[in-house]
């Protein structure tokens, strides 16, 4: 009985904690890319605590709520748990299962990584909450044929507005074939933004943010000023000018 308390909380807590969180187990890098012409990638973490932690590693299609039971995905990891002596690392092997995927154009899943502490002789017997912390990154298959640089998608984003009842319209069109993740989006005029929600612009298609404003927005001089991830995890500034019609 006191077993399956123990288990029931930590399910609880897990569920709490599935958002990305600062864990002491690191993996190196923000995001994964995937070459279309590799069978495997290796991905490195790193234990920084003073004392043994379990790491458990699944890849998801896009579910923030999958398990390594529930999640779908052409990809594997192996060892899909292991244990990490303190201030240790570790490599893990993520491997292409071979599923058919877009050749024309980058697909997006999701690396997950649950950092389970270690409970010491003294504890184990006692009903304790784990708190399972959960990292989640994004990892980009790029198959091999498709043309262009991804550090160049971002700056040829098109931005246009138009009028749609009572609110603004603001369009993304991401021509490449690459998926450009926005950390901060605005559109400026002067002294005056109006901040906009940043998101994934993914490839060969739009996004549109919508806006309640009762000024006239068509008016010339608006530009959009973002901020997107490049492949290393580092953050680029971009401005680019927004074409207005009514």
């Amino acid at each position: 009985m006191r077993c399956g308390l123990r288990w029931l909380l930590s399910l609880l807590v897990a569920g709490l904690a599935a958002s990305s969180c600062l864990a002491s187990v690191v993996m190196t890098g923000t995001r994964v890319i995937f070459p279309g012409g590799v069978s495997e990638r290796s991905v490195q973490f790193t234990n920084q605590d003073d004392v043994p932690n379990v790491v458990q590693v699944w890849v998801d299609s896009g579910d923030p709520n999958s398990t390594p039971e529930t999640a779908k995905a052409p990809f594997i990891v192996t060892p899909p748990v292991f244990r990490m002596e303190p201030k240790a690392g570790q490599t893990a092997r993520v491997i292409f299962t071979g599923k058919d995927l877009p050749k024309d154009r980058e697909s997006v899943f999701y690396l997950n990584a649950v950092q389970i502490p270690a409970l010491n002789s003294a504890e184990a017997d006692r009903n304790k909450m784990l708190l399972l912390l959960r990292n989640r990154v994004k990892l980009f298959y790029r198959p091999s044929g498709i043309s262009g640089e991804s550090s160049a998608a971002a700056e040829k984003l098109r931005f246009s507005l138009s009028r749609q009842g009572s609110e603004w319209k603001i369009t993304a069109t991401n021509d490449s074939p690459f998926h450009v993740s926005l950390t901060d989006a605005q559109i400026v005029k002067a002294a005056r933004s109006v901040a906009l929600q940043p998101d994934m612009v993914a490839p060969m298609s739009t996004f549109e943010w919508r806006i309640k404003s009762d000024e006239d927005l068509v008016a010339a001089g608006w530009v959009v000023r973002f901020v997107f991830v490049n492949d290393h995890g580092g953050e680029n500034k971009v401005e680019s000018p927004l074409a207005a019609s009514r």
